[in-house]
């Protein structure tokens, strides 16, 4: 590999955590980029440097948290950052979530597209910033609260043809007996005549 006197090379070595953590940050960073369709390696690799970078001059949480959460959330903190300045001409309210921006970027195929362009602070390419912009979702009518009347549920004449001949059924006792013994010498008649039948 031909090296110009020009050329330097900055060495990571974190001050800060053990090498089991800063491996773990590393792998756990490289697989969020992955997700995120980065499939060039070597871009991934320049990107997990910076981040991890970041992380190391900011020093350990105050909360505690693990290394690689705190890698994470400077890679989602990357991200909007770079979806911010991307898409900031059409914003309306001058926000993106992450999500908004993760979205415009897979919808215009951008990883394969302009696989070096992905959190580069160097210009963007006219293209990749007017596809962006064209595969902004934009959103719906804001959403209203609206009370709804409880109603009662109609069955149909059914259950109130039921209902009338239940009641007729409890003030007559004795035709309730007999409604309900023949009911069950009907059923036993249908089993007796299937039994005969197998």
């Amino acid at each position: 590999m031909d090296l110009s006197a020009g050329d330097t090379l900055t060495l990571f070595v974190p001050i800060w955590g053990s090498p089991e953590e800063w491996n773990e940050a590393y792998e756990k960073v490289e697989n969020y980029l992955r997700a995120c369709r980065i499939n060039s390696r070597l871009h991934r690799a320049r990107l997990i440097h910076t981040i991890l970078q970041r992380v190391a001059e900011r020093g350990p949480s105050d909360c505690g948290d693990a290394l690689s959460t705190l890698a994470i959330r400077e890679t989602q903190h990357m991200m909007k950052a770079w979806f911010a300045r991307l898409m900031q001409p059409t914003a309306e309210d001058g926000r993106y979530s992450l999500v908004d921006g993760r979205v415009a970027l897979l919808l215009c195929d951008g990883p394969d597209r302009w696989p070096y362009a992905f959190l580069s602070d160097d210009d963007f390419p006219p293209e990749f910033v007017k596809e962006m912009r064209a595969s902004m979702l934009v959103a719906g009518p804001n959403l209203e609260i609206n009370n709804m009347v409880p109603r009662a549920i109609d069955y149909g004449w059914f259950p109130e043809i039921a209902g009338d001949t239940l009641g007729s059924l409890n003030r007559w006792p004795i035709l309730q007996a007999l409604v309900v013994w023949l009911l069950m010498l009907i059923l036993f008649a249908v089993l007796f005549y299937k039994s005969r039948t197998w």
